[in-house]
């Protein structure tokens, strides 16, 4: 990150300094709205930056002082169109872990309510051409019913919209789907911490999952793990479609072993909108493959984006964005509705 640090106090280490300055500038990015150095301070408290608010002025300071943050009168700060461009800077070494800090910022801020179906969730974004819409809904209609997909509901935008801050070109169309991260958002607002670890692809043989074949680590990345391996081409969604054998892509997360009962009988709750848990281990057990941490069960979720690596599989190219913002749940629909 390009900023200069003679304003910090000798004693930080500079590279926790540059990690908790991009953090800064998530949280910003992803916020509706002007935020103060309280909410910030709080926010980074559940990304494991534990600092107060004096600090987080400081830090502020110094974003504003590059032009990547300002003010926005008593509300607090925005973050600037040079912000954004430095958070989309190809210096990937400086923006290890940012995913991750992005994932727990949005958790965060889920406050769907499974009793009344309303509240906002973490959608995924494609864009494809307008002309291959109808080709790439019965796509994903066939991931739907074959159960590799976490939820069915889905918004389609036309050319002209803007959508958690991506506007949709002339010949495109953008197709948001629902985030198998919202899963972990529900349960922190039920008071069940998860923590997700790995994105990864799974192997299927006989429509059962059997092990994470590719993993990477969400705090050791800048990008989406799966975003990343859908764009390799590393996926054959269609293949366990149609024949029940291929590789999907999957995330895993661990929760607190005296959460697992809880775990289970909530999961049970929300089951009728939002599937695709694989598998619940008990504590210590492997899950495909996976072994979790000291008195931490883990948990195997079907990837929010495998619908979208069917549509790629298909032949239709895509732009995706995994993990890309906030959508009430209402303004989503099931997605035989489009068809």
């Amino acid at each position: 990150m390009h900023i200069s640090f003679d304003n910090i106090t000798t004693f930080m280490v500079k590279t926790i300094d540059e990690q908790r300055l991009l953090d800064i500038l998530g949280i910003l990015r992803y916020n509706k709205g002007p935020l103060g150095a309280t909410i910030i301070a709080r926010r980074l408290e559940i990304s494991g930056h534990d600092i107060g608010d004096r600090m987080v002025r400081n830090y502020l300071q110094i974003l504003d002082n590059k032009g990547f943050t300002k003010k926005a009168g008593h509300l607090g700060r925005i973050i600037t169109e040079k912000g954004i461009a430095e958070l989309n800077a190809e210096k990937i070494h400086e923006r290890v872990g940012f995913i991750k800090s992005v994932i727990q910022d949005l958790t965060y801020q889920v406050t769907y309510n499974h009793l009344k179906r309303d509240g906002d969730i973490i959608v995924n974004i494609s864009l494809i051409g307008d002309k291959r819409l109808n080709t790439a809904l019965k796509v994903l209609k066939s991931v739907y019913e074959s159960g590799w997909m976490i939820n069915p509901l889905i918004n389609v935008f036309s050319a002209g919209y803007d959508v958690c801050g991506t506007a949709i070109p002339k010949g495109k169309v953008a197709i948001c789907t629902v985030c198998s991260i919202n899963i972990d958002g529900i349960l922190v607002s039920r008071g069940i911490p998860t923590d997700p670890i790995y994105g990864g692809i799974v192997e299927v043989i006989n429509n059962k999952p059997e092990k994470f074949v590719e993993i990477i680590r969400f705090d050791g990345s800048s990008l989406d793990p799966l975003e990343l391996f859908m764009a390799k081409g590393m996926t054959s969604v269609l293949k366990v479609v149609e024949d029940g054998k291929g590789r999907i892509l999957a995330n895993y997360r661990e929760i607190p072993a005296s959460s697992r009962n809880e775990f289970t009988e909530f999961l049970d709750q929300i089951s009728t909108l939002f599937k695709g848990i694989m598998m619940v281990g008990e504590p210590g057990e492997k899950v495909l493959g996976l072994i979790p941490s000291a008195r931490s069960c883990g948990v195997a979720v079907v990837g929010g984006l495998n619908p979208i690596a069917a549509i790629e599989e298909a032949g239709i190219a895509t732009k995706t964005r995994a993990i890309h913002g906030l959508m009430p749940i209402r303004m989503m629909k099931h997605l035989e509705e489009f068809i």
